[in-house]
């Protein structure tokens, strides 16, 4: 007899690699492996993983029962400017929206650098005859010849979308959603999007920025969707896979497809969260997690055990206004490649080797990269990378370096050493200016490491800072995958209200937090999730509030239960305190006005069971490196001892300078640090004189 489903799987597409997780629920034990990624077609990289999993581990896929997918389709597209060919319709006299911008310098005080190209040019950009007014108030009909010249116009230019963003759309939606069906009537095949469905915000040219994004990348996303439910069926699983999302969620494959500018930091976001879980009661403080890919470094900040979130994000040179984990992007990876300036200064990225070619030990290239220099420097074993399944030649990294060594002067060893110190200075110098923007201090945090290079990378980073300490989890480098696994189903509802709190009443604001919650709990219905019966679900509801006159706002908790009973005044009294713990001052007497009302939904997925513990290692025992090996670091060569981490228990504690291999990466501990092995077999690693 056939045993029920027991498998979950979680995958995540990276620019190098793609990782993937496996449970098994009936034997409580997760397999994580690595895969090349093949840009030209993701998928195949997802096909490869299957195969692996079926042929090399023996499972039976389809005893797959739940799938979660995190992926950067819809990123790239947007960084290549891959996207379909759209035109957008605006307010008549706004057609220079996205031509003007916010008129910024992208660099401050640099006057060379320039505004990115629009998505769409001015060209296809059309202005259409119709006005509603702030408060609502119509002030000029749609007039349908308008939309229908417009869009014909745009169709015998050969778009395959179009965007519409009106003025004030954002409250008032209707003449968006009749211009659509204007476009849908006249011209089916034409995809249309319009700004008050994905995100209303106040600011057009945000909200025009997200409509024309989403459906800039939707026909790349859909295609791979495709592609994928094909290479599952092939595979033999009947499953389809959730979406991660920017905000750390999870979603349906329809609504992931609908909007996929939900997606853009889809990968990101699931480590944060996989971080989040691999540090629950193993790491005190504040968390910076480290996820260190072949391209770049993306970074992030837990505060008590919470992701910090942002609704101003930032691709590509434009705004992404919809809730995000706060993931700031490092131009360093395995792939960065080494150079030398006119100045005769080594400089290491932002140009990657990516996946293809890759470093020079990867064989396909002559490129220096941060990869051939860990190699050089001993950090790496070239014979069990990626578990073995890729060999690294040593000779090649040695001879991409050598010319660049030649410029600087100096030997191949000390170059490449050089070139992980100019990788380590280039971080500091980012981090620093982001810890500082955000408050927070590095003495009372732990650098979380994940990814294929950040458990080498991080000691070196960590010591620069002058962090507490270096966490890396039990299976590092397919954590956004695990991570994907662990995320719940999260939605955000939300409704522009523009009320004065001093004139408002308590009724006003709960219609709308009511109304909002009854949005939420239908879209996560919707979602058909056979994970989510019995699931428990919280929501939770905030406010964007400003000082009348103010542009900005900032986002408060809202206390249903302070509402009912102190009125508005409570929340009047909470954007006063949140004002003057982020400015160091409040204005009790000016007049508070809410923008912003939303609610957030989260449906808590079953946590998934793990290998057994391993038990606690005697006191007295000592691990035994499986061999040694000489590395180099700050222009000193040090006799590395190496470890296999299978073998370590937890109490085990490791001196370094050491090297500790796995299937999925490496982790370099340095000379006068300290690795200790926890109860659920992380590595924290510390200064020998804050050994935990």
């Amino acid at each position: 007899m056939k045993q029920p489903s027991r498998y979950r799987l979680g995958i995540d597409i990276g620019g190098t690699f793609t990782d993937f997780t496996l449970v098994d629920t009936q034997a409580g034990t997760t397999t994580g492996i690595k895969v090349p990624t093949v840009p030209a077609h993701p998928e195949q990289g997802v096909a490869n993983g299957l195969a692996v999993l079926r042929d090399e581990r023996g499972l039976d896929l389809a005893e797959a029962q739940y799938f979660v997918h995190g992926m950067t389709i819809g990123l790239n597209t947007l960084l290549q400017r891959r996207g379909s060919k759209l035109a957008l319709l605006v307010t008549e006299g706004f057609r220079d929206l996205l031509t003007l911008q916010r008129l910024r310098l992208p660099v401050p005080y640099d006057f060379t650098s320039r505004l990115p190209e629009p998505l769409v040019p001015r060209n296809l950009v059309f202005g259409v005859r119709e006005r509603f007014a702030a408060d609502g108030r119509e002030v000029a009909p749609l007039d349908r010849a308008s939309v229908e010249q417009a869009a014909d116009q745009a169709f015998s230019q050969g778009v395959e979308g179009i965007a519409i963003c009106f003025l004030h759309s954002y409250r008032t939606p209707q003449h968006e959603q009749e211009a659509a069906r204007i476009i849908a009537e006249r011209h089916p095949q034409l995809k249309v999007c319009c700004s008050s469905e994905l995100w209303p915000e106040v600011r057009e040219y945000e909200r025009a920025c997200v409509a024309v994004a989403n459906l800039y990348i939707q026909k790349n996303v859909e295609e791979y969707f495709g592609n994928l439910e094909r290479i599952l069926d092939e595979a033999g699983l009947a499953t389809r896979p959730f979406i991660t999302q920017s905000n750390g969620g999870i979603m349906d494959l329809r609504s992931a497809a609908a909007a996929p500018v939900k997606t853009l930091f889809s990968g990101p976001a699931a480590g944060v969260i996989g971080a989040i879980e691999a540090c629950d009661g193993a790491a005190r403080g504040n968390l910076l997690t480290f996820d260190m890919g072949g391209t770049s470094t993306d970074v992030s900040f837990v505060a008590d055990g919470q992701p910090t979130f942002s609704s101003a994000s930032e691709l590509a040179g434009f705004p992404v206004v919809l809730p995000t984990i706060d993931i700031q992007s490092i131009g360093a990876g395995g792939g960065s490649i080494a150079w030398v300036d006119a100045g005769g200064l080594l400089k290491v990225g932002p140009e990657s080797a990516g996946s293809d070619p890759g470093p020079a030990c990867y064989g396909k290239s002559t490129l220096p990269t941060l990869t051939d220099a860990f190699l050089t420097c001993g950090y790496l074993n070239p014979a069990n990378f990626a578990a073995g399944r890729m060999a690294l030649d040593a000779d090649r990294s040695n001879a991409a370096i050598a010319p660049v060594a030649a410029q600087i002067g100096k030997t191949v060893d000390e170059t490449a050493d050089a070139m992980v110190q100019v990788a380590a200075a280039s971080m500091y110098a980012e981090l620093s200016g982001i810890m500082e923007q955000k408050g927070f201090d590095p003495r009372d945090m732990y650098v979380v490491a994940y990814g294929g290079g950040g458990p080498v990378m991080a000691n070196i980073v960590a010591e620069e800072i002058h962090a507490r300490g270096v966490l890396v989890p039990r299976r590092p480098g397919t954590l956004c995958a695990q991570g994907a696994l662990s995320a719940d189903f999260v939605y955000d509802a939300t409704s522009n209200v523009q009320l004065f709190l001093d004139e408002s009443t308590p009724d006003q604001v709960e219609r709308e937090l009511a109304n909002l919650e009854g949005q939420a709990r239908d879209w996560l219905a919707s979602q058909n999730a056979a994970v989510l019966e019995g699931a428990p679900v919280r929501i939770s509801f905030f406010a964007d509030a400003h000082y009348d006159g103010q542009a900005y706002q900032l986002p408060i908790a809202v206390d249903r239960n302070a509402l009912r009973t102190a009125g508005c005044g409570a929340l009047a009294d909470a954007f006063n305190a949140e004002h003057a713990r982020l400015y160091g001052h409040a204005e009790p007497q000016a007049r508070v006005e809410l923008v912003r009302l939303s609610a957030r939904i989260v449906a808590q997925t079953p946590a998934f069971p793990d290998a057994a513990r391993v038990a606690p290692a005697a006191a007295s025992s000592v691990p035994r490196p499986v061999s040694t090996r000489v590395i180099r670091h700050n222009d000193l060569r040090h006799v590395a001892s190496v470890f296999n981490r299978d073998t370590l228990a937890p109490g085990h504690r490791i001196c370094g300078p050491a090297i500790v291999e796995q299937d999925d990466t490496t982790t370099l501990v340095l000379p006068n640090w300290t690795a200790t092995c926890d109860d659920n077999l992380n590595l924290i690693i510390a200064p020998n004189a804050r050994n935990l």
